[in-house]
């Protein structure tokens, strides 16, 4: 099981640097929040919960590890069940504690909510991974796999790490402004990529088959795969999009309008909810081709570097746009820079990723967005 060789070798390694992560952003706290977010009026507040959730570096980095270990086994019950995990240790710590901590129990709650994903997929993954008995390990086949897991997952863990930091950006940009600004864009943000976590379940699901396809040397297959899922992706984010926009107000309405949140958050939510809706597609595109340029089994820098200038893009119309428009400036920055990225990586498929037909890509696209 080649699977296996390559946990053996990465993950005792990784759970070492996120432990050693984790640790450092609990200590750092106090710098994190000023560096970050350095307009907040409540700066102790945020430190303390900066330290609570510093856990999640550890939770977050091995539920994400058990997730992709066990979809290479083609097995996704146990990776789509952690949210359910999560969503469940927040709410129940929130009831026990909100009364007493606040908005730290809110922290406390993701904490142990990112617990409770790798416990999820702890049993599944154990199972997959048992040496059958008799069975002697493969002393080259670990050999073999940790140059090119070191390689991959330093390219996978940047990329991901730049693309995390558009948020970052937002917050920053938004600790500034006047209370509630970064809840309306939190939010805004959370309700508006459902469309695009729904649509991206479908490349999730392919991806194994796209990967197999590439090391059996059949890049038509993956060729084919990857554009009829660019293709579906695109048609699903975008009838989400399109609702976004026509139904936002009523949505957060009904969602939300009820205590300290009142019509005024509703509206102010609402309209970051339409400009975020102008960047699913790009979200979504970013998402498919990243996949498929990982999954060609070795290391590519040229998906870091697209997101990267992608940031850079998000950076500057946010300052740019924070002034005049407020939040809405900051989600029409973020919609921008992810969309130059989407460009640069359909740009860039080929040699370095699967060599879709570009301009086939287009014209599907061109087709579903003025529909939408």
């Amino acid at each position: 099981d080649p699977v296996r060789a390559l946990v053996a070798s990465t993950l005792p390694g990784l759970a070492l640097a996120f432990t050693a992560a984790g640790a450092l952003v609990a200590v750092a706290a106090p710098v994190l929040v000023r560096a970050l977010a350095p307009g907040l009026p409540d700066h102790a507040l945020a430190v303390d919960c900066t330290r609570l959730t510093a856990t999640c570096v550890v939770s977050f980095g091995l539920a994400g590890y058990c997730s992709a270990a066990l979809r290479a086994h083609r097995r996704f019950l146990a990776p789509a069940a952690i949210y359910v995990a999560y969503n469940t240790g927040i709410v129940a710590v929130m009831f026990v504690l909100g009364g007493r901590w606040g908005v730290r129990s809110a922290a406390a709650g993701v904490a142990v909510g990112g617990v409770l994903m790798v416990a999820a997929q702890l049993p599944s993954l154990l199972r997959r991974l048992k040496r059958h008995e008799g069975e002697r390990p493969s002393v080259v086949a670990d050999e073999a796999a940790r140059p090119l897991a070191v390689a991959l997952f330093a390219t996978v863990l940047l990329f991901a790490l730049c693309r995390q930091s558009q948020v970052l950006i937002e917050r920053f940009l938004a600790s500034g402004l006047p209370s509630g600004a970064i809840s309306h864009l939190n939010y805004a943000q959370k309700v508006a990529q459902i469309p695009m976590t729904l649509s991206l379940m479908l490349c999730t699901v392919t991806f194994p088959v796209v990967a197999r396809a590439l090391a059996d040397g059949d890049t038509e297959r993956a060729r084919d795969r990857v554009e009829r899922d660019v293709a579906l992706a695109a048609c699903l984010v975008l009838l989400g999009a399109a609702t976004v926009v026509a139904c936002a107000p009523q949505i957060v309405q009904l969602l939300f309008q009820r205590g300290a949140f009142t019509a005024a958050d509703t509206a102010a939510t609402a309209g970051v909810m339409r400009v975020y809706a102008l960047g699913l597609l790009g979200q979504t595109v970013v998402g498919a081709l990243a996949r498929s340029y990982f999954s060609a089994g070795r290391a590519s820098w040229y998906p870091l570097g697209a997101m990267a200038v992608g940031v850079v893009a998000t950076a500057v119309a946010g300052a740019s746009a924070v002034g005049p428009w407020g939040v809405s400036g900051i989600a029409a920055a973020n919609a921008a820079g992810i969309t130059v990225t989407a460009a640069l990586l359909l740009a860039g498929m080929g040699p370095r990723s699967v060599p879709v037909r570009v301009r086939r890509v287009l014209g599907d696209l061109g087709r579903a967005v003025p529909a939408a």
